[in-house]
C-alpha cells in the first residue's frame, strides 16, 4: 500500500539577525498515517520550526515542500491565540468563516460534543481552564478537516488529568487518519510518538522508535537511590560507568553489559548508596546519552 508524502522540508534553516541559530539543516518528511514527536528542551528550535511549517517564519536556508493544499495542513501553537473575549463558540464561527466554510454549524457542534465543551460553547474563551482552551484550540485547527495537525508542546501548563485526557483525543483523531506532529520537553508524553525525533541547538541528533533507541543504548541500567549525593556519584563514577545521570534523589548509571544482580550488590554497598535495583531504559537515558555523546564530539 503506498502512503502519500504530505510534508518535508530539505536543509531547513533559520538564523536570527542576532546571529543565532534556530534551526540548522533540518530535514524532515511526514506522511499519512505519521504520529511523530518532536522532543528537546526549552531553545532546541522546536517553535521555529513549527512557525517556518506554517509560514510564519521565513526560513534563511533550505526548502519546504507541502504535497497538499494549504488546507490540509492545521496549527496549534503553544500559546493560547484565539479571543478571549468571545465565547467558544463564537471564536469558532469566526475561525470557520476564515477558513471560507460554507456552513460551520453542524461542524463545530460535532468537535464541540467530541472534545466535552459543548457545554461551554456560550462561556468567554478567556474564562476557560488551561485544559478546555488547549480543547478549543484543537477544535479550530480540526475545522477544516486537515490532513496533517501541527501541535507545538500542546500539554505546557495543563494538569496531569487534562493531559491524559487530551493524548486520548489526539490518538482518536489520528485513528481517523489525521497525520500529526508534535513537540514537547516531557519524555514521558514522547512516548506516545510512533516516530521520534530528538532535537537540541537546532539539529536533530537522533531518529527513530523507542524500542530502537533502547536497543542502540544497550547495556544494564542501575537506578541508584542517593543517601549522600556528592559521595554516592563519586563512588559510582569510580566504577566507570557508561553513562551517569541524577534525577532527583536517584543516580541513574549505565554500565555494559554483565550479570545484574552482582553488579546490584556492588552497586548497593557502596558508600552513599541507600539501595539498588535495575531499570529499563528510558527515553530520557538515550537523550542525555546523545547530548553527552554530542558535547564530547564538540570538545575533541
Amino acid at each position: 500500500m503506498t502512503v502519500a508524502r504530505l510534508l518535508e522540508t530539505s536543509g531547513l534553516a533559520c538564523r536570527y539577525p542576532n546571529g543565532t541559530r534556530a534551526v540548522q539543516g533540518l530535514d524532515l518528511a511526514l506522511d499519512e498515517g505519521d504520529l511523530v514527536g518532536l522532543i528537546g528542551p526549552d531553545g532546541a528550535g522546536k517553535t521555529t520550526t513549527f512557525r517556518m511549517l506554517m509560514g510564519l517564519q521565513k526560513p534563511t536556508g533550505g526548502r519546504i515542500r507541502l504535497h497538499a493544499d494549504r488546507h490540509a495542513l492545521s496549527y496549534v501553537p503553544q500559546v493560547f491565540s484565539l479571543a478571549p473575549d468571545l465565547t467558544v463558540e463564537e471564536n469558532l464561527l469566526l475561525q470557520g468563516r476564515l477558513y471560507g466554510l460554507r456552513d460551520p454549524g453542524p461542524r463545530i457542534t460535532s468537535l464541540l460534543a467530541s472534545v466535552d465543551l459543548d457545554r461551554f460553547r456560550d462561556r468567554m474563551a478567556g474564562a476557560l481552564s488551561g485544559g478546555m482552551k488547549q480543547k478549543l484550540s484543537l477544535c479550530s485547527a480540526l475545522l477544516p478537516e486537515p490532513r496533517l495537525l501541527l501541535l507545538d508542546e500542546p500539554t505546557t501548563g495543563v494538569d496531569p488529568v487534562s493531559r491524559r485526557e487530551f493524548w486520548t483525543m489526539l490518538h482518536a483523531i489520528h485513528d481517523e487518519g489525521v497525520a500529526i506532529l508534535f513537540s514537547t520537553p516531557y519524555m514521558d508524553e514522547a512516548e506516545y510518538a510512533l516516530r521520534l525525533m530528538l532535537m537540541d541547538g537546532g539539529r536533530i541528533l537522533a531518529e527513530g522508535t523507542l524500542d530502537g533507541f533502547r536497543e542502540d543504548l544497550g547495556g544494564v541500567v542501575a537506578a541508584l537511590t542517593m543517601a549522600d549525593r556528592r559521595l554516592a556519584r563519586a563512588q559510582v563514577a569510580a566504577l566507570a560507568p557508561l553513562d551517569l545521570f541524577a534525577e532527583g534523589d536517584v543516580l541513574r548509571a549505565r554500565f555494559p553489559d554483565q550479570p545484574v544482580e552482582p553488579l546490584l550488590a556492588r552497586l548497593g554497598a557502596l558508600p552513599g548508596i541507600a539501595s539498588a535495583r535495575e531499570s529499563s531504559s528510558t527515553l530520557e537515558d538515550y537523550f542525555l546519552h546523545v547530548l553527552a555523546a554530542q558535547a564530547g564530539a564538540i570538545h575533541e
